[in-house]
């Protein structure tokens, strides 16, 4: 199959998904303006990481999972952080890459879909954004913690929320988590910013 072939596949797992959640639905209409643009790919340890070690599934989220774990060395992986703000260890477990949205895989500036990966033991300290953000879980667990709301143990189809500029934070623990995410509203372009403490 070719790559677009590839990506074409995820897209349509993402658009079940996310017409199966009524959170994922309720967040964000599926947008309507989706434009296949070839990127480059860029590899990251956690490319070959979400092909060996998602963490545990659900049925609902299976497809999804085994669909980016097919496109993972297709993909344009990132990083947002610097050694300086996480340290290595956490750049050697972690990556992402934007799905759809203003300068993803698929454009779109209706929305932004993106996908993160932590592997286990990870601190992400706390940041934020303009854009409101829901996490979606497809695989794994992890501690979400956001300023003004309890502290919850996410896994495979949990959801949280998070308001535009709102701090938060993820610890991972015997798990790895990859998650899916939607951003909407404004600063869909926007990097997360590490938050004061």
């Amino acid at each position: 199959m070719t790559p677009q072939g590839l990506f074409d596949d995820a897209l349509s797992a993402v658009k079940a998904w996310h017409a199966a959640l009524q959170p994922e639905h309720a967040f964000c209409p599926w947008p309507d303006d989706l434009r296949y643009e070839p990127r480059a790919p860029r590899s990251l340890p956690a490319t070959e990481l979400i092909r060996v070690a998602p963490g545990r599934t659900t049925p609902l989220s299976t497809p999804v999972v085994e669909a980016f774990q097919a496109l993972s060395p297709h993909l344009e992986w990132r990083l947002t952080y610097t050694q300086d703000e996480v340290g290595r260890h956490f750049l050697n477990n972690y990556g992402w890459f934007e799905l759809a949205g203003p300068e993803g895989h698929f454009i779109t500036h209706q929305t932004r879909i993106t996908v993160g990966y932590w592997g286990p033991g990870l601190d992400y300290p706390r940041h934020q954004h303009r854009a409101e953000e829901l996490y979606t879980v497809l695989s794994g667990s992890a501690l979400f913690k956001a300023d003004g709301v309890p502290d919850r143990i996410l896994k495979a189809e949990d959801t949280c929320l998070h308001l535009s500029d709102q701090p938060h934070a993820m610890m991972t623990h015997d798990s790895p988590i990859l998650t899916l995410v939607f951003w909407r509203g404004e600063g869909l372009a926007d990097a997360p910013a590490l938050s004061a403490a």
